[in-house]
């Protein structure tokens, strides 16, 4: 199948698909590490359209999608400025029946480009430190472990990495 990977200009008009792909992406890692509305209420995989892209509106956002030839969204994430030269990563999904053809590597090169453009240094994500499996994935894209944190409102580890660019 062919994808394409590219800004998506107007995020707006896709905010419905966005939260969609967003919720269903992430339900299988709510799943997989016993996460619930009730424990993790602003987990992905929960949230409304609404809180899915209150982020998108901040300044200097910029966000991809993963499209397939029919112009359907199977991918997404987004990149702002945090400040002090870096830039966040969020979101970066791809749906379960679209994995492994390597979109979320995709995604995210496009993602690090662009904010490499705009004079980023380095480019942070906080990911669940128990999910081994994304920690290597993303040390195989030149990431490394900042630190763990343990936050009172989540019942997990936040392992902080970051790529310098």
């Amino acid at each position: 199948m062919f994808y394409e990977v590219r800004e998506l200009n107007s995020p707006i008009q896709r905010d419905a698909e966005i939260g969609a792909v967003v919720r269903l992406a992430f339900a299988d890692v709510a799943e997989e590490f016993h996460l619930t509305p009730t424990n993790c209420p602003n987990h992905p995989s929960f949230l409304s359209d609404a809180d899915m892209l209150k982020p998108l509106s901040r300044p200097g956002v910029l966000p991809f999608g993963a499209l397939t030839s029919d112009n359907v969204l199977v991918g997404f994430v987004a990149v702002w400025p945090k400040g002090k030269g870096a830039y966040e990563l969020t979101r970066l999904c791809v749906l379960p029946e679209h994995r492994h053809a390597g979109l979320g590597a995709r995604l995210l090169r496009v993602a690090v480009q662009a904010a490499r453009e705009r004079g980023t240094r380095k480019i942070e994500i906080g990911i669940i430190a128990e999910n081994e499996r994304l920690k290597r994935w993303y040390e195989g894209h030149g990431f490394r472990e900042k630190a763990a944190k343990e936050y009172a409102h989540l019942p997990f580890t936040v392992c902080e990495m970051e790529l310098e660019v």
